[in-house]
């Protein structure tokens, strides 16, 4: 939809419309945040901010030079992530185990910057969409205490609302030529994206999150290399390089330790 050939769409204007019309479908749901304190807008503008805005800002612009497979393993290294960031935020040092699997994590991020070709990914749409995985799983650690404490139809409404005005705004120049260009089956896909991946994926994240708790559910984020991988390859004809198959492994496996 976004990549780099003719008919790929304005990658901001489409992330912008994809979270713009998710937000709207939760507006009903906001009224029961009426009686929410300050403290509680406030920390679902800061999630917005990092869920929705922060992973999808730099992954739509990074997908447009890397490759639908590739963007899976990247985003394998999530759980990863999930587990370090919230040994700092815990000021815990980690286990050896998780020492161990950060080493092998990097490995296999190395192994997959490096086996990617100018048709797979660039180094710089590489780098944001590390930066985006890194701050979803910032937001996996701060969305569960909203979402306990008022639950996951108003919390992932007004966490929506928050991310979609950003994403809106930064595509709103590339909105007209998106409207323009996208084709009847190019809508099709857009609008099982809006209710697939932004309103249900979105909401049902939160409420397996909050009851789980953010390291445990990222066992669940092991299901998108292998999803990507196989999308890309069945889907897209994508090719897979061996040093591909052998970091995303890697990583897979380091956030199997890291879990120990």
């Amino acid at each position: 939809m976004v990549g780099v050939n003719q008919s790929a769409l304005p990658a901001l204007a489409f992330t912008g419309l994809r979270y713009g019309l998710a937000a709207v479908f939760f507006v009903p749901f906001l009224w029961r945040a009426r009686h929410w304190g300050w403290r509680d807008w406030r920390l679902a503008a800061f999630c917005g901010l990092l869920g929705i805005t922060g992973f999808n800002l730099p992954a739509a612009i990074g997908q447009r030079t890397v490759s639908a497979g590739l963007t899976g393993l990247l985003d394998g290294s999530e759980p990863l992530m999930i587990v370090v960031v919230g040994a700092l935020l815990t000021k815990r040092f980690p286990g050896p185990w998780t020492i161990i699997a950060s080493a092998i994590g990097l490995t296999g991020l190395v192994l997959l910057a490096h086996g990617s070709g100018p048709a797979l990914g660039d180094p710089l749409g590489i780098a944001l969409v590390l930066i985006g995985a890194l701050l979803w799983a910032c937001y996996c650690l701060a969305v569960p205490d909203l979402i306990n404490g008022q639950g996951a139809l108003p919390g992932t409404a007004a966490v929506m609302l928050f991310g979609a005005i950003p994403l809106l705004a930064a595509g709103a120049s590339q909105t007209g030529n998106f409207l323009h260009h996208v084709s009847a089956v190019q809508s099709l896909v857009f609008l099982a994206l809006v209710i697939g991946s932004s309103v249900l994926a979105t909401l049902c994240w939160n409420a397996g999150s909050a009851v789980l708790g953010a390291a445990q559910a990222g066992w669940f984020l092991y299901l998108v290399p292998v999803v990507s991988l196989l999308g890309g390859v069945m889907l897209l004809g994508e090719p897979v390089k061996m040093i591909e198959l052998i970091g995303g492994s890697l990583i897979l496996l380091s956030v199997y330790l890291s879990q120990r």
